[in-house]
């Protein structure tokens, strides 16, 4: 999600040119449970992004019907705000601020909004199951998120964790789980299932709060395969519905692991207990706000900032003394949350730099060991083809396809790594060259800045 806010005038501009919003563009009202100290407003753009914007963007937007003018634009919101806003101020806040976004021009519409690209996001990502399905099946899980059955699930989730800890058995079913190619495939295909059916919690609890889902699909997080579910239409709802949405997969994770320890004690497969104690493992997995993960989503709620990876910059800039560059305001957070967005910036970013740094120096290293084991998996396949062992055939199978996603996602990772390092140091470069000869003859434009409100 991105934030525009600044105001900067401009000396010149056509005022009978008509800005519009761009075609599919909406306005949901005011971002409910925000951390900042001045509201910010929900605009949803026609590929499904939201976008933040303050509440003087908001009032601009909300006067662009397609008939007025600037001039018209300027008059209306000066009657309706007390302000001194002239059609200059118009024009930037349309050409500079709105239109950027993908949210209004005043030229012709953008054929292509801007899109984030965070490095650390899927790649290869691909849908597997369209909106309609996801919101069918979301309408059915709904039922889960009454109060009654929460209380319920979550009961009968602490049991079957005091079961898990007083059997003693959990050992002795890795150990008979490990060595049977059967039940490691019984243990990869749960784990597709309740990966989906997390997702499918996630979709959950969006509908649940009167949202809209859409679509699940998978791509590769750096290096692993992972799965994920359109809920972008949940920052319509206020913080309750969206920590419902984040939570939901989590909370779906604990139904499955319910669901597994009843087929246990109907049909006694070893394979089920592994799952149940590998799945809590995924549960904490989530729950850690690194990267773009449940944890990092339900911490982003929580402080009330959607996307809190847009705040390291300033927040470096500023603990370096420089100025924020405007491409996000760290001042207009509240003192709490600042400082809780402060002090994540602090222990994240070295831990991700610290942990790709050594990601990127042994990626080699592993492709190099991935490669080797999936070779010698290609000739257990051969040798149990060869005698009609389809238990292990199978398992080899999957074996090599799982090493190969690994070594797709760290080699596209290395790359998309090398382009945005050169990137940056071209523009580095160009913004020296461009500093140096200049900088006694720069100018500055005047600073406009809205009335406070009273």
């Amino acid at each position: 999600m991105s934030e525009a806010t600044e105001v900067e005038a401009v000396d010149s501009t056509d005022e009978n040119a008509v800005p519009r919003l761009v075609e599919g563009v909406a306005l949901l009202g005011e971002y409910e449970g925000g951390g900042y100290e001045e509201p910010r407003y929900l605009v949803s753009r026609a590929d499904g992004q939201m976008v933040l914007v303050s509440p003087l963007l908001h009032e601009v937007a909300s006067r662009l019907d397609g008939d007025r003018n600037l001039r018209e634009v300027a008059e209306q919101l000066n009657r309706d705000l007390g302000t001194e806003i002239t059609p200059a101020d118009v024009a930037f806040l349309v050409d500079q601020k709105l239109h950027p976004m993908g949210i209004a021009t005043t030229t012709e519409p953008l054929p292509d909004p801007p899109r984030s690209d965070p490095l650390l996001s899927l790649v290869f990502n691909t849908q597997l199951l369209p909106p309609g399905f996801v919101r069918v099946a979301a309408a059915i899980f709904a039922p889960f998120y009454r109060p009654p059955v929460i209380a319920l699930m979550l009961a009968m989730f602490v049991g079957v964790d005091v079961w898990l800890v007083m059997s003693g058995g959990i050992d002795a079913a890795f150990h008979r789980s490990v060595g049977d190619p059967i039940l490691m495939l019984t243990l990869m295909a749960l784990w597709v299932f309740a990966t989906l059916f997390h997702e499918f919690g996630h979709a959950a609890g969006c509908h649940y709060g009167g949202a809209r889902p859409g679509g699940i699909g998978v791509g590769i997080l750096i290096l692993y395969p992972a799965f994920y579910t359109n809920v972008t239409d949940a920052y319509r709802l206020d913080r309750r519905g969206r920590l419902r949405t984040d939570l939901g997969g989590i909370y779906f994770n604990a139904i499955f692991i319910v669901a597994m320890f009843g087929l246990y004690q109907v049909t006694g497969i070893p394979a089920l207990v592994v799952f149940m104690v590998l799945n809590h493992l995924q549960i904490l997995q989530q729950l850690v706000p690194l990267l773009r993960l449940d944890g990092y989503l339900i911490l982003g709620d929580l402080v009330g900032v959607p996307n809190l990876f847009a705040f390291v910059g300033p927040v470096w800039r500023r603990m370096r003394g420089k100025p924020d560059d405007g491409t996000t305001v760290h001042q207009a957070l509240r003192p709490r949350v600042q400082l809780l967005v402060t002090t994540w910036v602090l222990i994240v970013v070295p831990l991700l730099i610290a942990g790709l740094t050594l990601l990127l120096i042994r990626l080699p290293y592993y492709l190099a060991t991935g490669t080797d084991r999936a070779l010698h998996y290609g000739e257990i396949a051969l040798g149990a083809g060869g005698q009609g062992n389809v238990g292990i055939l199978l398992l080899a199978i999957l074996s090599m396809l799982i090493l190969l996603v690994p070594w797709v996602g760290g080699t596209a990772f290395a790359i998309r790594t090398g382009r945005r390092l050169t990137r940056v140091v071209r523009k580095v470069r160009a913004r020296r060259r461009a500093t140096r000869p200049h900088a006694r003859h720069r100018k500055h434009s005047g600073r406009w800045r809205p009335p406070t409100a009273a």
